[in-house]
Protein backbone atom coordinates (compact mmCIF):
# COMPACT_ATOMS: atom_id res chain seq x y z
CA UNK A 1 0.00 0.00 0.00
CA UNK A 2 0.99 3.73 -0.68
CA UNK A 3 2.28 5.52 1.81
CA UNK A 4 -0.46 8.21 3.22
CA UNK A 5 1.86 11.04 3.65
CA UNK A 6 3.04 10.34 -0.56
CA UNK A 7 -0.96 10.22 -1.50
CA UNK A 8 -1.34 13.39 0.22
CA UNK A 9 1.58 14.97 -1.72
CA UNK A 10 0.32 13.68 -4.53
CA UNK A 11 -3.48 14.92 -4.04
CA UNK A 12 -1.96 18.34 -3.24
CA UNK A 13 0.15 18.42 -6.61
CA UNK A 14 -3.00 16.93 -8.44
CA UNK A 15 -4.98 20.05 -6.93
CA UNK A 16 -2.88 22.65 -8.00
CA UNK A 17 -2.40 21.31 -11.48
CA UNK A 18 -6.51 21.49 -11.62
CA UNK A 19 -6.00 24.86 -10.16
CA UNK A 20 -3.66 26.18 -12.69
CA UNK A 21 -4.86 24.95 -15.38
CA UNK A 22 -8.39 26.06 -14.61
CA UNK A 23 -7.41 29.56 -14.97
CA UNK A 24 -6.22 28.77 -18.26
CA UNK A 25 -9.63 27.68 -19.07
CA UNK A 26 -10.90 30.85 -17.41
CA UNK A 27 -8.26 33.11 -19.59
CA UNK A 28 -9.33 31.20 -22.79
CA UNK A 29 -12.69 31.47 -22.58
CA UNK A 30 -13.26 34.81 -21.54
CA UNK A 31 -12.45 35.52 -25.04
CA UNK A 32 -16.09 33.35 -26.16
CA UNK A 33 -19.08 36.06 -26.34
CA UNK A 34 -21.08 33.67 -25.12
CA UNK A 35 -21.40 33.55 -21.28
CA UNK A 36 -23.38 30.35 -20.75
CA UNK A 37 -21.33 28.54 -23.54
CA UNK A 38 -17.86 29.67 -20.94
CA UNK A 39 -19.98 28.26 -17.83
CA UNK A 40 -20.50 25.31 -19.37
CA UNK A 41 -17.02 24.74 -20.31
CA UNK A 42 -15.86 25.46 -17.15
CA UNK A 43 -18.07 23.20 -15.36
CA UNK A 44 -17.32 20.47 -18.21
CA UNK A 45 -13.34 20.95 -17.00
CA UNK A 46 -14.26 20.97 -13.36
CA UNK A 47 -16.84 17.97 -14.32
CA UNK A 48 -14.43 15.50 -15.33
CA UNK A 49 -11.26 16.24 -13.45
CA UNK A 50 -12.78 16.63 -9.97
CA UNK A 51 -15.52 14.01 -9.79
CA UNK A 52 -13.79 11.61 -7.19
CA UNK A 53 -13.92 8.04 -7.46
CA UNK A 54 -12.48 5.39 -5.24
CA UNK A 55 -9.89 2.64 -7.44
CA UNK A 56 -10.39 -0.48 -6.99
CA UNK A 57 -7.74 -3.02 -5.61
CA UNK A 58 -4.68 -3.24 -4.62
CA UNK A 59 -4.87 0.54 -4.01
CA UNK A 60 -8.31 1.84 -2.43
CA UNK A 61 -7.63 5.64 -2.63
CA UNK A 62 -9.76 7.87 -4.19
CA UNK A 63 -8.86 9.44 -7.67
CA UNK A 64 -10.69 11.12 -10.39
CA UNK A 65 -13.39 9.26 -11.86
CA UNK A 66 -11.51 9.53 -15.40
CA UNK A 67 -8.75 8.21 -14.29
CA UNK A 68 -10.55 4.79 -12.50
CA UNK A 69 -12.37 5.11 -15.37
CA UNK A 70 -9.65 4.79 -18.15
CA UNK A 71 -7.87 2.17 -15.96
CA UNK A 72 -11.39 0.02 -15.59
CA UNK A 73 -11.74 0.27 -19.47
CA UNK A 74 -8.50 -1.59 -19.41
CA UNK A 75 -8.75 -4.17 -16.77
CA UNK A 76 -12.47 -5.11 -16.80
CA UNK A 77 -13.99 -4.02 -19.51
CA UNK A 78 -16.80 -1.15 -20.37
CA UNK A 79 -19.56 -1.90 -18.34
CA UNK A 80 -17.40 -1.22 -15.06
CA UNK A 81 -15.97 1.42 -16.80
CA UNK A 82 -19.83 2.99 -17.37
CA UNK A 83 -20.46 2.44 -13.61
CA UNK A 84 -17.49 4.31 -12.62
CA UNK A 85 -17.90 6.86 -14.90
CA UNK A 86 -22.03 7.46 -13.74
CA UNK A 87 -21.80 9.75 -11.03
CA UNK A 88 -19.67 12.16 -13.61
CA UNK A 89 -22.02 12.15 -16.38
CA UNK A 90 -25.07 12.38 -13.59
CA UNK A 91 -23.44 15.47 -12.72
CA UNK A 92 -22.37 16.42 -16.27
CA UNK A 93 -26.29 16.64 -17.15
CA UNK A 94 -27.63 18.45 -14.47
CA UNK A 95 -25.05 21.06 -14.46
CA UNK A 96 -25.82 21.44 -18.19
CA UNK A 97 -29.66 21.40 -17.46
CA UNK A 98 -28.85 24.24 -14.61
CA UNK A 99 -26.95 26.53 -17.22
CA UNK A 100 -29.64 25.88 -20.31
CA UNK A 101 -32.37 26.84 -17.75
CA UNK A 102 -30.19 30.28 -16.43
CA UNK A 103 -29.24 31.28 -19.68
CA UNK A 104 -33.09 31.09 -20.87
CA UNK A 105 -33.93 32.78 -18.08
CA UNK A 106 -31.41 35.50 -18.54
CA UNK A 107 -32.29 35.39 -22.29
CA UNK A 108 -35.90 36.86 -21.13
CA UNK A 109 -34.90 39.20 -18.62
CA UNK A 110 -32.82 40.86 -20.98
CA UNK A 111 -35.57 40.79 -24.09
CA UNK A 112 -37.63 42.29 -21.12
CA UNK A 113 -35.10 45.26 -20.54
CA UNK A 114 -34.58 45.77 -24.10
CA UNK A 115 -38.51 46.35 -24.32
CA UNK A 116 -38.96 48.06 -21.95
CA UNK A 117 -36.31 50.73 -22.85
CA UNK A 118 -37.27 50.81 -26.65
CA UNK A 119 -41.09 51.68 -26.07
CA UNK A 120 -41.72 55.44 -26.44
CA UNK A 121 -42.64 57.51 -23.46
CA UNK A 122 -45.63 60.19 -23.72
CA UNK A 123 -43.05 63.10 -22.68
CA UNK A 124 -41.07 62.48 -25.51
CA UNK A 125 -43.74 63.07 -28.03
Amino acid sequence: MIYQDLYMNAALFYLAGVLGFWLVVWKVSTKLAWRPLRWWLTWLYLCVVLTPWQGSEPEAYYAPAIIVGAFDFLDVGLTQTLNVLQPMINALIVGTAGIVLLAVVLKIRDLKNAKVTSEPTEDSV
